[in-house]
This record gives C-alpha cells, structure tokens and sequence, in this order.
C-alpha cells in the first residue's frame, strides 16, 4: 500500500508539474526539454505534443526550442562527465557502475556520431555523460546530439500534427 500511495503521489507531482510547466508556454517547453536531457527524470514529450497541439504555440518554433533546450541538458551532462567523479554520477545520478562502463565502451569504439541516439530514454544520459568522460571533442559531440535530439521532436511533431500517417 505504501508503494502505491507513494506512486500515486509521484503521478500528481508529474501532472501538476506537467501542467505548470504547458501553461508556460516557450518558457515552460524549454524547461521541461531541459529537465528531461538531465539526470532528472521527465517525460518532454508530453509538454511538447501538448504545446503545439493544444497551446497554439508555432511548431517550428517548438522544434527549436525544445531541441535547444534538450540540446542544453545534455551538454549539463557532458560537462559532469568531464569532471569524472564516476562516484558522485553513480550515487547521485542513481547510475549502475556497470552500466556506465560499458556505455564508455560504447562511446570509446564510436565516439561523438553515438551522440546521434542521446534521444533514447535512459540510456541518453549514460551516452552524454560517457562521452565527457572521455573528452570527445565537443564540437562533434554537439552536432550529433542536436541532430539526434532534433530529430526526434521534428519526427514527433510530423506524427502529431498528421503530416506522416502510421497507419497509411
């Protein structure tokens, strides 16, 4: 019972949250996107498809906006894998060790073009940070995490407006 109740607590914090942060606008986009790219776990997409289908916000600008601020996150994360304190990113990061060693290998064998998937849910943050554990040069780091992220809400934002049809 305690989990449920604490579950049940932790989706009202998220849909408040969720709601403050849509009825921001750009400012509440940019935040979420920002949030989400971090350690903090938090659902962008939601805030996103909400803004530009519901808010009346412009989508383009949603795409840069949110694309920016992921783009933001992820660098926040690249920079706390510079420092290299693998026991402070694990503990306070809640990251596995063997995890984040072998997302290292990961980054080690394809370097900063692995910043491409730094989208993917809980396994972008082990690639970001991996990759400023190992001081991949910045510049391409940078590229191929705004492609990668940039990507996903382009793609998302075409889904959610009808313009690509999954079903025809």
């Amino acid at each position: 019972m305690v989990l449920l109740d604490l579950l049940a607590q932790l989706q009202d914090f998220y849909a408040q949250l969720s709601g403050l942060l849509e009825s921001w606008g750009y400012i509440g986009l940019f935040l979420a996107t920002f949030l989400a790219a971090t350690i903090v776990p938090f659902p962008s997409e939601i805030v996103f498809l909400f803004c530009i289908n519901t808010n009346g916000l412009n989508p383009f600008l949603c795409i840069g906006i949110a694309t920016v601020g992921n783009t933001l996150g992820a660098l926040t994360l690249y920079w706390m894998g510079t420092l290299g304190k693998l026991r402070w990113l694990c503990t306070y990061g809640r990251i596995a060790p063997n995890k984040l060693r072998r997302f290292v290998k990961k980054a080690q064998k394809w370097g900063p073009p692995l910043g491409l998937v730094s989208f993917l849910p809980a396994f972008g943050q082990l690639i970001v940070i991996s990759l400023g554990l190992l001081h991949c040069d910045l510049k391409k780091s940078t590229i191929f995490i705004i492609l990668g992220k940039g990507g996903r809400y382009t793609i998302l934002a075409l889904i959610s407006l009808g313009v690509i049809s999954l079903l025809g």
